[in-house]
């Protein structure tokens, strides 16, 4: 007899879809990417299969036999990003022009806003803390956060902050909206589809589940990542193809692949000897507030478009946050080598 533990796989299989979407809408709706990404075919054919495949393999290598760690959230998440090299060619030749600062090939700026801060945080480490702690049993990730994020995040919660990022949020995407109708509409519409896709969860009493019970087994877990390396393969081939540059591109592109790859399994060996934080703070699933977010984020992508304030305010997150995701990468190196630096430094003096 199955217990709240065991959820039967179509349970799971939603709650994987609902994970996909959550990454969706923060990496391309807000984004302004992708404003229309649940009602079109593109959107099932190239978007989500993108982000769900990604969100659930490396959440399971997150997850498997380890605490999930900021340090090893970040470096999972900007694996995630690089397939903006070799899917989307961006890291090697952005389409929004050419006045682009360059090294050995790949641009600068676009992989440390990227790679770094985009989808590390918006594609993968801020779906998984919401929908953990919103949407199951579990709080393992707001556990594995350091103290001083945590305070900042219970102090955001305790002053309803939550209402100015996500009308911040809207404000971003209007610099990308092509007019307010359809800020109004891809508002509107993607917080609703998410809405009924959590009630339905709720219904289902899927909240009664951990994270980790609803995760991929090990054997989902190779089929998923054949999965996406047949995606990777297929999408390199098709989009773009004449924007695959030579030997060096490449090279510095696969050394990242290295580093991050390495942060990440130094970072998982590490994880498994920290002890929890601990944290009381919880969010509930309150459908006025769904709504309510829902409305603010449509009323700010709308003003940005109005206004032609959604575009400076994109500015100014690009640089806000590519500084935030070498902060984040300094945290991660320190975080995963420091331990081993004192190890030694104690072997020395002895």
């Amino acid at each position: 007899m199955l217990t709240l533990d065991q959820p039967v796989n179509k349970v799971r299989y939603f709650f994987w879809f609902i994970l996909g979407c959550t990454s969706v809408f923060f990496a391309e709706v807000v984004s302004g990417s992708q404003i229309y990404p649940f009602f079109n075919l593109i959107g099932y054919i190239l978007v989500l299969p993108l982000y769900t495949l990604h969100t659930l393999v490396l959440g399971y290598i997150v997850y498997r036999n380890t605490r999930p760690r900021l340090y090893t959230l970040f470096s999972a998440g900007a694996l995630y990003g690089l397939y903006e090299a070799y899917i989307t060619k961006v890291l090697w030749n952005p389409p929004w022009g050419t006045n682009t600062t360059m090294f050995l090939g790949v641009a600068v700026f676009e992989t440390l806003l990227l790679v770094l801060f985009w989808h590390a945080f918006l594609a993968f480490i801020v779906p998984l803390f919401l929908v953990e702690t919103t949407l199951t049993s579990s709080r393992e990730v707001i556990h594995g956060l350091p103290v001083s994020l945590i305070r900042k995040i219970e102090y955001i919660q305790r002053k309803t902050l939550h209402i100015v990022l996500a009308f911040l949020a809207g404000l971003f995407q209007g610099g990308n909206s092509p007019s307010i109708q359809d800020s109004l509409l891809s508002g509107l519409s993607s917080g609703g589809f998410l809405i009924a896709l959590i009630l339905l969860w709720k219904r289902i009493g899927g909240i009664n589940y951990s994270f980790r019970s609803l995760m991929p087994t090990e054997k989902e877990f190779k089929q998923l990542s054949l999965a996406l390396l047949a995606y990777y393969i297929l999408t390199t081939a098709l989009l773009r193809p004449g924007e695959l540059p030579g030997l060096v591109p490449q090279l510095v592109i696969w050394v990242l692949y290295m580093i991050f790859g390495g942060l990440l399994h130094r970072g998982l060996k590490k994880s498994r000897l920290d002890q929890p934080i601990g944290s009381a703070l919880d969010f509930s699933v309150n459908i006025v507030n769904m709504i309510v977010l829902t409305v603010v984020f449509t009323l700010g992508s709308i003003m940005g478009v109005a206004t032609g304030t959604g575009s400076v305010f994109m500015l100014v997150v690009w640089l806000t946050g590519s500084i935030l995701g070498l902060i984040a990468l300094v945290y991660t190196v320190k975080s995963v080598f420091l331990g081993e630096y004192k190890k030694m430094e104690v072997q020395l003096s002895e």
